[in-house]
């Protein structure tokens, strides 16, 4: 038995031995080299600033900007009201040929009451006579071209549909002529 003993102390013994821990060599790496860069900075601009930005804006950009919002979500009788407003209350406001390009187009948009294209028309004209510098100028002079050239190809159409119905009596009263020829012996 004692054999059996030893024989488990031995085995136990290598098994602990193979367990311990021996030391690790640590390698530390060099110290790190420091290297130093100079970065021009510039110095900051001054920005100009004419109003405080803890004033309140003045009351016809709310205005514009609620119309729009108006215009954007196509609520476009609103948005005519808002821009109407904004134009009453500032008559030389940054944002006129805007509100008058969008008062035009709102017009033409609208569905309920239906578009109004006299409107829009003293709108885009109002704009091009008042703003010919205005970004937004040649393009109301083109909407009002090209509306002025479907009116004028709906006159033609009118016209010639007219035309076209004389004709057609005609063409029905000469055949009944011809139809009471044939019959007479």
């Amino acid at each position: 038995m004692r054999s059996k003993h030893l024989a488990i102390i031995v085995v136990l013994g290598t098994v602990l031995a193979s367990c311990h821990k021996r030391p690790v060599a640590t390698v530390i790496p060099p110290a790190p080299t420091t290297v130093t860069v100079v970065v021009p900075v510039a110095i900051p601009a001054a920005v100009p600033m004419d109003i405080p930005s803890s004033l309140p804006a003045p009351a016809g950009v709310n205005l514009f900007e609620q119309a729009e919002l108006a215009f954007v979500m196509g609520d476009y009788v609103a948005a005519i009201q808002g821009y109407e407003n904004y134009l009453h209350l500032v008559p030389a406001g940054d944002h006129v040929d805007q509100a008058l390009f969008h008062i035009g187009m709102a017009y033409v948009f609208q569905t309920q009451p239906p578009p109004n294209w006299k409107q829009a028309t003293t709108s885009l004209r109002q704009l091009i006579d008042e703003h010919p510098e205005s970004p937004l100028s040649p393009t109301a002079s083109l909407i009002l071209s090209l509306r002025s050239d479907a009116d004028q190809l709906a006159s033609d159409v009118k016209a010639r549909n007219q035309a076209m119905q004389q004709l057609k009596t005609q063409l029905e009263r000469l055949k009944k002529i011809d139809a009471d020829r044939v019959r007479r012996p």
